[in-house]
């Protein structure tokens, strides 16, 4: 169904626009010419001719028929216009009772028209305002041998979803459409009784159509609250509500989070209360279900009370109606629920079906907020493997028999231990065992634990030689005494805390706990990541909303946990709970890491760390939880890493991968498919602070498989499953994979490609290639003078597909653009891809990212090296060079590469204007200088090159050493985990072979080499190719799918040759698919074929010298002689003496 028709139909409000969309779209004959106005188009009637009783009379504004559009039209078109907000379905039914045909035909209405009852199509509107709803209606014979006919419609309005448009769309075009052959009348009846297979508010049966229908409802609640919000003094209702809030739990909570907890409350509170007791009536009987909270209970009676029901218990202001709640209630009530719970379990048995509601009610209900969030609710296997293990380890590193259920005292545990110190504050009478999830979201991993806590009490009981009613009563006792008590969740998404306390509820009542006590359940409503709160509150319109602060904050300042399990949200990118108190603890992971964008604000890290911080202010304790597993390996991660491995030395990482994002390859056979419909990939942490001192012992394992694979070994398995190895992390790394580090204690003692180029920054990102990046300067100047013009922005938007972003928007652009006197200067070539160059204008007012400081001294004559930092390739041959400006994504689609200039200009590159050439600087650091002095035992004056050296030999030396295959390979772990280092010769003679071979490399990649000009390929058939189908066979690189053109004497290792993640040969043609290639192009292409060629050939050639002067690693200098050669070098430096090659300088 083509999308267009959706804002046609959100635009069809009334019956005059519904009749041209019946006559454009639908191909009902109504002749433009035909009537002079559309109200010549209809019978009119009025109810009382109908014969309609006043009552039903009262809510029908008109009537009309339309006129018969064909002399064998067997259906009766009705239009009715209703007062009401929904559709008064009696009403209909008396109207129907008035044209149908009657089985006996009274001779009294014999003048008027009638029809079979399911000959009938009405067509309603109804509504307020612009919410004006247009519905087909049909009421169909009943099959059952009942009187009364179905009624069933198809309708929508303006504030429906696009899927659901479009739905509708779809159904009106296929068969409601006019027929072409009119005179078949059962044909025609048939089709268009099948466009109604819904009936009207029919009774829902599926998980799946609940979800939807709530999530509708529950936003226009959200809208209608914001829009009261808007309208209210601070005196009124829902502001007060709100304000109260924000006073006591939700301190930046604003109007569009306020409608949002409103709606969410409602719609899922009471979908709960109805899940939980299907035979009672869902708003009146919410409060019997919450009790274990009695803030909940009072606060859904609240919300309920705000919203009116007007001539209930004196509710204030707002009808019921008016925020539509009542329709909430209406749908819950009419809805079959142990079919919809029926539904689900028939579609997998192993989850809780609350939760699976709650899932598709997010996503329809506001799927954009789930993202923002990161809300996605764990899977019940992953909880069952958490939770056990945390049991496990309570078991044997901390000698508590009985697990988590273990009610060990604090005074207890210290008489055991004599290094553990009881925290201030605490009670020796206090249970040791205290659990904390700090996301708890619908409460799953609470109650897991409590059914691990009863079944393992069950089973001690029993061993005891109990029976069922002793067991059932020692249960009840237990209970208040030393489960709720010792139960604990933050959660700060209203519907998710509701949804806690329910299923907490729905669990104890399921082990046979009869609510004998007041106890409830500790699961507060609260940001985790905000400090308690020394406020005082008092609210006496929702008291219990003051109780609920007080309560929380003296949990937060007071209760000392020893198990903290959870999953914390899996978004953000730090956009969310930044207050001074998260922030600040998290500066643990970052002191020290010297980077320039540290990534490390995301919620689930935060929320490691505070986790990390509960348990150290404790002194002890048990740490499980499911994460992103970034982590595990991120550079920027490597002092979080210390950090946890320092705080808890009993550590395993379960590794579940199935990150779509990055090329993780499994092991032959094996899938890798995630547990969470979520990209990024996941990982378990299971850490343990003993209350002794301990060796530390950390573990890993690799969990590959699909879904279900991975679902299954942690049902089977607890802590660190068979096959995990021993890590020992490497220091200031501390990765927490397994990786092979073998050769790393050389590695590491080289400079890094940043300490030799100080100066380099990625490459330009635009943010829009498709316009700002062209293949020909023409095109580019073409664009950029159509920026400058005075068109109209939303013409140049709609020409060139520009959006505004949050960093750069048209108007602006183009206001700055046209300031620049001489804009055109500013077109330049870029290194877009290897031997690839494009044209862009090099302007902040098209790219997004130009990174000037660093790329304008690209823009006169220099030379830089590119590499990736850290690459998601299996390829590690992320190397390039370039003598122009360049992409970020100029050798891989999926790493950034940075740039390294070789020459710094005067003023950091400055203008995008000439300048004079003879005061460009080296960008070569002292400390490296310094380093290949002492390397090479040759002279070097204080920050010059030793010797007779020049910088282009250092680049190229360089360039060289990293296009060694046994570099490559020998050190290809740490090639992907950051900047490449450069072991250094202790050779002048192998520096300046290696120098000449990295000269050669860079002339075949800067296409700039003599070599170049003598092709060894043959372009054959047609003479001006078009790029077609791009494929290689028989030494030949074909342009179309018949393999009738193409370039011929590619062999095969040109052929698959890779620089980064792009098949150079393959790429370049790719790139112009559809394009004609001129004579220019395929004498590019046939230097791309030679250029790759003579780069294999060198790439042995570094080998062969490399291992003619003693190979990895022995042909490099390392740390045991440098350092002190280090020292005499900058000795000599600082004397100004030249003791030469081999003469020691004079140590004090």
């Amino acid at each position: 169904m083509p999308t267009d028709h959706r804002s046609r139909l959100a635009d069809v409000r009334r019956f005059d626009q519904l009749v041209a969309y019946l006559r454009d779209e639908m191909g009902w004959p109504i002749g433009r010419d035909s009537f002079e106005d559309v109200d010549d188009l209809f019978y009119e009637f009025t109810a009382d001719e109908l014969g309609i009783d006043p009552r039903t009379a009262a809510k029908i504004q008109e009537i009309k028929r339309l006129r018969p559009l064909s002399p064998k039209q067997p259906w009766g078109i009705f239009f009715v216009k209703f007062e009401p907000k929904r559709l008064p379905v009696v009403a209909l039914r008396r109207i129907l009772g008035q044209v149908a045909r009657k089985k006996r035909a009274s001779a009294n209405n014999a003048e008027r028209a009638a029809w079979a009852e399911d000959d009938l199509l009405f067509v309603s509107n109804y509504g307020e305002g612009d919410e004006r709803q247009i519905s087909f209606a049909h009421f169909a014979r009943a099959q059952d041998g009942h009187d009364l006919p179905t009624l069933k419609v198809l309708g929508w309005d303006n504030r429906d979803t696009a899927l659901h448009l479009d739905a509708v769309a779809r159904e009106l075009t296929e068969h409601l459409a006019w027929p072409d052959d009119d005179a078949n009348a059962e044909a025609w009846r048939a089709r268009w009784r099948a466009a109604f297979s819904l009936g009207h508010r029919e009774v829902v049966t599926t998980s799946k159509e609940l979800s939807i229908r709530l999530a509708e409802l529950a936003r226009a609640i959200r809208d209608r609250i914001k829009t009261a919000l808007a309208i209210e003094t601070d005196k009124g209702t829902l502001t007060k509500l709100m304000k109260a809030f924000q006073e006591a739990l939700v301190h930046d909570l604003d109007a569009d989070g306020f409608a949002d907890m409103y709606a969410q409350t409602i719609a899922y509170g009471l979908l709960s209360a109805r899940i939980a007791a299907p035979n009672r009536k869902t708003a009146d009987d919410f409060a019997a279900h919450m009790r274990t909270n009695p803030f909940l209970r009072e606060l859904m009676e609240t919300f309920l009370k705000v919203g009116g029901r007007r001539g209930k218990a004196g509710g204030p202001g707002i009808d019921f109606d008016e925020l539509g709640v009542s329709e909430v209630v209406e749908l819950l009530d009419d809805s079959n629920m142990e079919a919809v719970v029926r539904d689900f379990g028939d579609r997998n048995p192993q989850e809780d079906p609350v939760i699976h509601f709650y899932e598709l009610f997010l996503k329809e209900y506001d799927a954009k907020k789930r993202m923002q969030r990161g809300v996605f609710y764990t899977p019940r296997p992953v909880v069952s493997y958490i939770v056990r293990s945390v049991d496990e380890l309570l078991r044997t590193e901390f000698g508590l028999a009985d697990g988590l259920a273990d009610t060990t005292t604090w005074g207890e545990m210290a008489k055991r231990h004599n290094d553990l110190k009881i925290p201030e504050g605490v009670s020796p009478d206090q249970d040791f065992v205290q659990i904390l999830d700090p996301a708890t979201g619908t409460g799953t991993f609470l109650v897991e634990a409590i059914d691990l806590i009863h079944k393992t009490l069950v089973a001690k009981w029993k061993a005891q030689g109990h029976g069922e009613r002793k067991i059932d009563a020692f249960w009840n006792e237990y209970v208040p005494k030393h489960l709720l008590t010792r139960l604990h969740g933050y959660e700060l998404l209203m519907a998710p805390y509701a949804i806690a306390h329910l299923k907490i509820e729905l669990k104890l009542y399921e082990t046979g706990y009869r609510f004998g006590s007041d106890e409830r359940a500790r699961v507060y409503l609260t940001n985790t990541l905000e400090p308690p709160s020394d406020r005082q509150l008092t609210l006496d319109f929702l008291s219990a909303l003051a109780h609920e602060a007080q309560a929380v904050n003296s949990v937060k300042k007071h209760r000392r946990f020893s198990v903290v399990v959870g999953n914390p949200p899996y978004s953000n990118f730090g956009q969310l709970n930044k207050g001074p108190f998260i922030l600040q603890l998290l500066e643990d992971y970052k002191r020290g890491l010297n980077e320039r964008k540290l990534n490390l604000d995301d919620d689930f890290i935060k929320f490691v760390r505070y986790a990390q911080y509960v348990l150290e202010v404790t002194g002890t304790g048990v740490l499980g939880m499911i994460t992103n597993s970034t982590f595990l390996d991120g550079v920027n991660h490597r002092r979080m890493r210390e950090a946890l491995l320092k705080a808890f030395p009993i550590a395993c990482f379960v590794n579940l991968h199935g990150n779509a994002k990055r090329k993780e390859i499994p092991p032959p056979g094996l899938a890798n498919e995630n547990v969470f419909d979520i990209r990024p990939g996941v990982s378990v942490s299971l850490l343990a602070r003993p209350t002794r001192n301990t060796v530390a012992n950390v573990r890993y394992f690799d969990a590959w498989g699909t879904r279900e694979q991975k679902s299954k070994m942690l049902t089977r398995g607890m802590g660190c499953v068979e096959g995990s190895v021993t890590l020992t992390p490497m220091p200031d790394r501390y990765f927490l994979v397994a990786k092979d580090f073998s050769g790393g204690d050389d590695y590491g003692e080289w400079p890094s490609l940043r300490t030799v180029f100080p100066l380099h920054s990625l490459g330009i990102e635009t943010s829009r290639d498709d316009f700002a990046v062209a293949f020909d300067k023409a095109v580019i100047v073409e664009r950029i003078t159509d920026l400058c013009s005075n068109t109209k922005d939303a013409t140049i938007r709609a020409q060139y597909g520009l959006a505004d972003k949050r960093d750069w928007g048209l108007t602006d652009a183009r206001r700055r653009l046209r300031k620049i006197s001489d804009v055109l200067h500013l077109i330049r070539p870029v290194q877009y891809r290897p031997l690839d160059i494009r044209f862009l204008c090099y302007s902040d007012t098209v790219v997004t990212w130009p990174r000037h400081e660093v790329l304008d001294n690209l823009l006169q004559k220099n030379i830089a090296l590119i590499a990736v930092r850290n690459s998601r390739e299996e390829s590690t041959s992320n190397f390039y060079c370039t003598k122009h400006i360049a992409d970020k994504a100029v050798v891989s689609s999926r790493d950034n590469a940075t740039v390294f200039p070789l020459y710094t200009q005067p003023d950091g590159g400055g203008a995008l204007f000439a300048r004079p050439a003879g005061h460009r600087t080296p960008n070569l650091s002292k400390e490296f200088l310094d380093l290949l002095a002492a390397c090479l035992g040759a002279p070097s004056s204080a920050g010059r090159l030793p010797g007779d050296l020049t910088p282009e030999e250092v680049l190229h030396y360089a360039y060289a050493v990293f296009h060694s295959p046994a570099y490559r390979s020998r050190y290809a772990v740490f090639l992907k985990i950051d900047f490449p280092r450069l072991p250094l010769s202790g050779s002048l003679e192998m520096f300046r072979s290696l120098a000449r071979l990295g000269g050669e490399l860079t002339a075949l990649h800067l296409l700039e080499s003599p070599k170049l000009a003598r092709p060894i390929t043959e372009c054959v058939g047609a003479q001006d190719p078009e790029v077609d189908k791009v494929s290689w066979s028989r030494n030949t690189v074909w342009l179309d799918k018949a393999q009738t053109a193409g370039f011929k004497g590619v062999c095969e290792d040109v052929w698959n040759f890779h620089i980064g993640g792009y098949q150079v040969c393959e790429k370049w043609l790719k790139d112009r698919k559809g394009r004609t290639l001129s004579k220019d192009d395929i004498a590019h292409y046939q230097k791309i074929v030679v250029a790759l060629n003579e780069t294999i050939r060198l790439m042995k050639s570094i080998d062969e010298v490399i291992e003619a002067h003693g190979g990895w690693p022995g042909a490099f200098h390392t740390s045991a002689a440098t350092e002190e050669q280090v020292y005499d070098a900058r000795m000599v430096a600082e004397s100004g003496l030249d003791y030469g090659p081999g003469k020691e300088a004079a140590k004090p």
